[in-house]
């Protein structure tokens, strides 16, 4: 992930049709739908085309679900309690407002 700009996660995003923000679950469905419509098993669109697409939104995924796997999460209790009594869109915003990519 050194070599992994704020631009790179971006594009991947985009390249999975993700907007603003989205949780990995979120990110697992956007991959599924794109694979649906480009794997050249199911598309009727260009073969090469199909092929080109499938890798470059396998490489999107992967690299969008490394980012997110490897974001450290706080179990202290003083840190549960008040992630708990926030509202999940200040939760979020506390955890990713400022990231790059989600912010």
């Amino acid at each position: 992930m050194a070599d992994v700009t704020p631009a790179v996660l971006r594009e991947a995003a985009e390249q999975l049709g993700i907007q603003e923000h989205a949780s990995l679950y979120e990110i697992k469905q956007k991959y599924h739908e794109q694979i649906k419509k480009w794997h050249p098993d199911v598309s009727n669109l260009d073969p090469a085309a199909s092929h080109e697409m499938t890798i470059r939104l396998k490489r999107a995924y992967d690299l969008l679900a490394d980012y997110c796997m490897n974001h450290v999460f706080s179990f202290r209790i003083e840190d549960l309690s008040r992630d708990l009594e926030q509202s999940p869109a200040d939760f979020w915003m506390e955890r990713f407002g400022d990231d790059p990519i989600w912010g």
